[in-house]
């Protein structure tokens, strides 16, 4: 049986994005894509409704990388984050400091909200010191600042 030609309502990794027409299997379209509303049939209203579509989630898209820019630049000047912990005598921390931690400390910097999920962590922090912490803004945008963990006095 033929491939059929659908349009696609959202993007599907390995397949394509929002407003493709692609074409797949029979069964896949029938069972998969058009069921859970992630394709529809490529008439030329649904190829007008998407491209509408796709310009909105375009104009979204741009509008949320400029503010994470912004975000960037104000984490520049800031340039580094200090928390104070409780420690022992050779600089261990009692607990640890995490990416949970981390971000209410910059939203309380910036005023802004901050989520844990945007700071790359590879492990949690346990000792005094001075950490370079890698922020994911967006997608294609990353910044680093310097986190200060310092004593409690």
């Amino acid at each position: 049986m033929p491939n059929v030609k659908v349009l696609l309502n959202e993007q599907i990794e390995k397949l394509g994005n929002v407003g493709e027409v692609v074409s797949v299997k029979p069964g896949y379209a029938r069972n998969y894509l058009l069921p859970q509303n992630l394709a529809v049939i490529p008439t030329p209203g649904e190829i007008k409704r998407i491209q509408k579509k796709k310009e909105l989630l375009e104009k979204q898209y741009q509008e949320e990388r400029t503010k994470a820019e912004e975000i960037g630049k104000k984490l520049t000047e800031i340039g580094q984050i200090e928390i104070a912990a409780e420690s022992g005598e050779a600089g261990k921390l009692f607990g640890s400091i995490t990416a949970k931690d981390i971000a209410e400390k910059i939203s309380d910097e910036l005023g802004i909200p901050f989520e844990r999920k945007q700071i790359i962590l590879k492990k949690s922090l346990n000792e005094l010191g001075e950490y370079d912490i890698k922020l994911k803004l967006h997608n294609e945008i990353t910044a680093q600042i310097k986190l200060v963990i310092k004593k409690v006095e």
